[in-house]
């Protein structure tokens, strides 16, 4: 508790927090990989079923902005690598299911965006996964 409360003392600067938002922890990697998973097998189930159309409506425009927004914002908060990585692989394929959403595509062009985003969330996946398996880097390593 007296780390917590540490963390929360108005006297020390912002550079004092952690780094890390996912290192060190088990459940934030996970529900991660997890939920990459269930967006890869969305991906796959729309290309096996040959429905590879986008929604192209306004709740799937402003859905695909708030997470690409809420992702950013992570990027910001984060000064590890390895998580502004992650994060940018999740902003690439928001903004590609944004961009298909918002245009119209051919169905060629969808099918090439669904194999595109169905193979960022696998990688998206397996990287999480590192998160669990490789420890913190040291705090005399640039994190």
């Amino acid at each position: 508790m007296p780390a917590l409360a540490a963390h929360y003392q108005h006297d020390k600067p912002d550079s004092a927090r952690t780094p890390h938002l996912l290192c060190g922890s088990r459940f934030w990697p996970l529900s991660a990989a997890l939920g990459c998973l269930y967006l890869a097998w969305l991906s796959y189930a729309h290309l096996a079923s040959h429905q590879v159309a986008w929604p192209a409506d306004v709740w799937s425009i402003l859905a695909y902005s708030v997470w690409i927004l809420f992702l950013l914002f992570l990027v910001s908060e984060t000064r590890c690598l390895r998580e502004r990585l992650l994060f940018t692989i999740f902003i690439a394929n928001f903004a590609l299911g944004l961009g298909m959403a918002a245009a119209l595509a051919t169905l060629q062009a969808a099918a090439v965006a669904r194999q595109v985003s169905l193979a960022l969330w696998i990688l998206s996946a397996i990287y999480s996964i590192s998160f669990i398996v490789r420890p913190v880097p040291a705090p005399s390593q640039k994190a």
